[in-house]
């Protein structure tokens, strides 16, 4: 019944010994097309149904279709697996429709799956004078649902005040999907705190990715369906449509709500199409000294000011590299913009690794102008300036560099409370704009060669009568 079956994956069994624990409520956040309906709907239910372990089994998807599908799949189980039919000794469904089957074995007992969908009238379904003993969630919600406040509340209502209250004393509950919204009711039980022995509903929730990061391809969860090389081609699909905030909701389970963000999209205005790169450049730095996955990465932003008081992004490096990396970087971004600054933090980092940087400079003799700046634990605090401008639409990004989308996906992740699974870029950025913003302004001669110096200094002689060299 699979479409080209690979091993199951270790997530896998992770749920199904969630689902299988004596937990009541229990949800499963994880990725599209990591077959979350085939291990949880269809073979767990199966699991429950035919070792006895509950017979009166409910199925709620977003719509009735959605459910009579998952239906569907079971009841073929039941009706023409042939092993499943001798092991299990099951005689035949005596109630077979495409919301409803009832299923006899060949000793009088009895089991019982019924499918509706998200908002149905669910009172009056008890059977044999019984409510269903466990419920299965699978996606209950849809994305046209999720993006408005008054439906979300409306079916928040519907799952506490219809929903729960019809699962029998004792029951279980099994929600899965991937979250579409930040307000979804999947994403609110998955936020939820704790066990601290005060909440009348305890959750045990798993949460899923596809891959650790927008820009992270480690830790793949599911390598043998989904190499990196196919992750990457479904991720350049959403690019290309312009919605890369839709790979980030559908893949890592990360919807992006804007109105949450330290910076908006809006803002992110592009460089005009033939404006030449600033003339007097500089680097934003921001430092990591571990090479390990789940350390912090080192990134550089190379920006500086335009006439007209923008401060426009031109590169951006980034990644896991030790300090000998990191460092080849550097001179690299010297050679090839020579930056006025390169602005790094002041602090434990810097004042460690600050000695090797300067005894490179002295051995290759390229000396690159380091100004520390004093440090700000607090990253909100440090990147105001930059928010400040950013939102002033005093600031451009070469948007067309090959480099733009995960960097900016990366810098609409951070809301200035809670953790981003990365935030170097942003950090780079912040400190190249508050470098910038302590230094003198862009003025148009200095953007001037010796030449045209030279001419405009005559100029001014002409008109003013003036000596260049007695001034009178």
């Amino acid at each position: 019944m699979y479409d080209s079956p690979v091993k199951t994956p270790a997530f896998h069994r992770e749920c199904w010994e969630l689902y299988c624990s004596p937990a009541l409520y229990a949800s499963v956040a994880a990725p599209r097309g990591h077959a979350k309906s085939t291990a949880l709907t269809h073979d767990y239910a199966l699991l429950v149904a035919l070792f006895r372990e509950e017979d009166y089994i409910l199925i709620v998807s977003a719509t009735e279709e959605l459910a009579m599908g998952h239906l569907g799949d079971i009841a073929k189980e039941l009706r023409d697996n042939e092993e499943i039919k001798k092991d299990f000794q099951i005689e035949k469904l005596t109630t077979d429709t495409k919301t409803d089957i009832i299923v006899k074995f060949q000793d009088g007992h009895e089991c019982r799956f019924l499918a509706k969908g998200s908002g149905q009238k669910l009172r009056g379904v008890k059977w044999n004078g019984k409510r269903p003993g466990l419920i299965i969630g699978d996606d209950l919600e849809e994305d046209e649902q999720v993006e408005n406040i008054d439906r979300r509340r409306k079916f928040r209502r519907w799952f506490n005040r219809a929903l729960i209250p019809c699962l029998r004393k004792g029951g279980k509950i099994r929600i899965h999907g991937t979250i579409l919204h930040e307000d979804s009711l999947l994403a609110r039980i998955h936020k939820r705190k704790k066990d601290d022995g005060s909440a009348p509903i305890v959750w045990k929730t798993l949460f899923f990715r596809a891959h650790r990061a927008f820009a992270d391809f480690s830790e793949i969860l599911w390598p043998e369906q989904f190499s990196e090389e196919r992750l990457r081609a479904i991720r350049q699909v959403f690019i290309d449509d312009g919605d890369a905030a839709g790979y980030s909701q559908e893949y890592l389970n990360d919807p992006f709500d804007n109105s949450e963000a330290y910076l908006r999209k809006d803002d992110f205005l592009e460089i005009p199409e033939g404006f030449s790169a600033p003339q007097r450049t500089a680097v934003g730095c921001d430092f990591a000294v571990s090479k390990k996955d789940r350390a912090n990465r080192t990134s550089f932003t190379v920006g500086g000011r335009s006439l007209g008081r923008f401060v426009d992004i031109v590169d951006q490096r980034v990644g896991r590299w030790d300090t000998a990396e990191w460092i080849e970087v550097m001179f690299e971004l010297q050679e090839r913009y020579d930056p006025d600054t390169f602005f790094v933090e002041d602090g434990v980092i810097w004042k460690a690794i600050s000695p090797t940087l300067y005894r490179e400079m002295r051995e290759r003799q390229i000396f690159l102008n380091c100004y520390p700046l004093n440090p700000t634990a607090d990253k909100a605090t440090r990147g105001r300036p930059f928010q400040k401008r950013h939102r002033a639409g005093a600031m451009r990004f070469a948007k067309k560099a090959s480099w733009y989308d995960e960097y900016e996906a990366e810098l609409l992740r951070f809301t200035g409370y809670s953790d981003a699974v990365l935030d170097d870029q942003f950090d780079s950025s912040a400190i190249l704009v508050k470098g910038l913003d302590q230094s003198a302004e862009v003025e148009e001669e200095d953007l001037l060669d010796e030449e045209e110096l030279e001419f405009r200094a005559q100029q001014r002689q002409v008109r003013d009568g003036r000596s260049k060299v007695t001034g009178y």
